[in-house]
């Protein structure tokens, strides 16, 4: 299966733009997510690959055809809409069956087909139903059944699942994932869920304003974000604003301290004396700690605060705790619930302590 290059692509819409000249490469056979806020362009990049709009400047290639300006159904793609867009007067088989007869593939090969995508999905027996004696769920696979059936190079999907409950969401998400990799087709994922993004994908595109702010893996994105922005919109962070005060050239660390002279270990290979930069830290870094003389890791951040509010999850109680003119989120265990103005003692390994500089900070 081809993969998918965009080179300098630009798509504007009178004076708004929408695109701004993005160039990415989509490698053969990886399912790649473009992430990001209503309005950041992904939509519209995904509808230029699949031929619906045409950019301004820029070329799109599938493999290695160039295909900017040709027609959808010259792009062997195939496209899952969000709303799924099922003819509601033709049955699951005609929906299927009907990109195939625009393409003139014979009655026998068509039954073939549209039998071998229903079991893809799991729904042989339902051919003759219509979309609306379906669930939700089913007419999602039947939208991605319709897509696949036509064997196309390349797999696009705009935010498929955003009508489904989340339970249901959860489970499509990795029977998509399974899929893609059983059929080894190159895929492209729109949605603005961090968690489908990370549970779905081989490699993350987190846009913002137009452009790709940070391409890698789930784990990269999350855990090295390259600005404020990403750390900021993938999972939840705590951002500290310091300049560092010190360098320690022997352990490879830094202190940062902030504007009300708090004091905060980090990693600092990279740092300067002086620089600005801003913190992020994860509320499932931090431990939270009532006993006070209990020892602690050596070189631990250590920090006293008090509770702001407690939120019961489900899976955590989420804290906002004050320490000096800040705040930070803290995530705990469900075993017992604090009270508001509570003394407590934070420990935060500086390694778990992510440094967005200065001129990236507010990206």
């Amino acid at each position: 299966m081809p993969g998918v290059r965009l080179v300098n692509l630009l798509k504007q819409f009178g004076k708004t733009i929408a695109v701004d000249r993005i160039r990415l490469d989509i490698e053969d056979g990886e399912i790649l997510t473009m992430l990001g806020p209503s309005g950041c362009g992904k939509t519209t990049t995904l509808r230029c690959i699949a031929g619906f709009l045409i950019p301004d400047e820029g070329e799109i290639y599938l493999g290695n055809q160039h295909v900017t300006t040709l027609p959808p159904e010259q792009r062997d793609i195939g496209f899952v809409f969000q709303n799924y867009a099922l003819w509601p007067h033709m049955t699951v088989y005609d929906n299927l069956a009907f990109g195939l007869r625009l393409r003139q593939i014979s009655k026998t090969e068509i039954k073939t087909r549209v039998d071998n995508a229903l079991a893809m999905v799991r729904l042989s027996g339902f051919a003759e139903r219509y979309p609306r004696q379906l669930s939700g769920g089913q007419q999602q696979r039947i939208a991605l059944a319709r897509a696949l059936v036509i064997e196309p190079n390349v797999l696009l999907l705009d935010e498929p699942l955003s009508n489904l409950d989340a339970q249901l969401r959860e489970e499509m998400r990795f029977e998509i994932r399974e899929l893609q990799k059983r059929l080894g087709i190159t895929a492209v994922y729109v949605t603005h869920d961090q968690a489908e993004a990370l549970a779905l994908s081989d490699r993350i595109a987190v846009m913002n304003k137009g452009v790709i702010t940070q391409i890698g893996t789930p784990e990269q994105i999350y855990n090295q974000p390259s600005n404020r922005f990403v750390a900021g919109f993938i999972g939840l962070s705590s951002f500290v604003e310091g300049t560092v005060t010190q360098l320690n050239q022997a352990n490879g660390c830094a202190v940062v301290t902030t504007s009300d002279q708090v004091n905060l270990r980090v990693p600092g290979d990279h740092l300067s004396p002086q620089q600005k930069v801003t913190l992020a830290i994860r509320p499932e870094y931090i431990t939270l700690k009532k006993n006070m003389t209990e020892a602690v890791p050596e070189q631990a951040n250590v920090l006293e605060g008090e509770v702001i509010r407690a939120a019961y999850l489900g899976d955590v109680i989420d804290y906002r705790i004050s320490i000096g003119q800040w705040v930070l989120r803290v995530h705990t265990p469900t075993d017992s619930i604090l009270p508001a103005g509570e003394k407590v003692q934070l420990i935060i390994p500086p390694e778990r302590i992510t440094l967005i500089p200065g001129d990236l900070g507010q990206s």
